[in-house]
């Protein structure tokens, strides 16, 4: 049997493969854990849209319902104004609760989307492959 003796320039290499390896794999994390998040801030913004155009449609009907029970579309929805107005005066005297709530919401939406841990498989999974072909190849 052939004995590897130690070589400075294998070591080196060595070195510089491992290094390359852990690059590619920070590389990998980030872009599992950004486009997780992107994803969810797609979805988010998604559901932000389809909600407003049900609240317009909402206050559509409202304002022609009202309408018709005072006998005058002008005054139905001059009665969802004053409805908006009220809500707004509403989330005005509760500020900063909402503000600290949505906050908290927020950032443990943010905090679950980037420490997820089915992104540990799919990149340990990459690693694995990646290891594999770099394993045939120098056979």
């Amino acid at each position: 049997m052939k004995e590897e003796k130690f070589s400075l320039g294998g070591t080196f290499q060595k070195g510089k493969e491992y290094v390359d390896t852990q690059l590619k794999l920070m590389q990998l994390k980030a872009l599992a854990k950004g486009s997780r998040i992107a994803g969810s801030l797609v979805l988010d913004v998604t559901k932000v849209v389809f909600t407003l155009f049900i609240i317009f449609f909402c206050s559509m009907a409202l304002g022609f319902f009202l309408g018709e029970l005072l006998g005058s579309n002008a005054l139905g929805f001059l009665l969802t104004g004053v409805l908006f107005f009220v809500l707004i005066l509403l989330i005005r005297a509760f500020e900063p609760k909402l503000e600290r709530a949505f906050m908290d919401m927020t950032i443990r939406k943010l905090a679950s989307k980037w420490d997820g841990e089915e992104d540990e498989d799919i990149i340990e999974e990459k690693v694995k492959t990646g290891v594999h072909e770099e394993f045939t190849e120098n056979k």
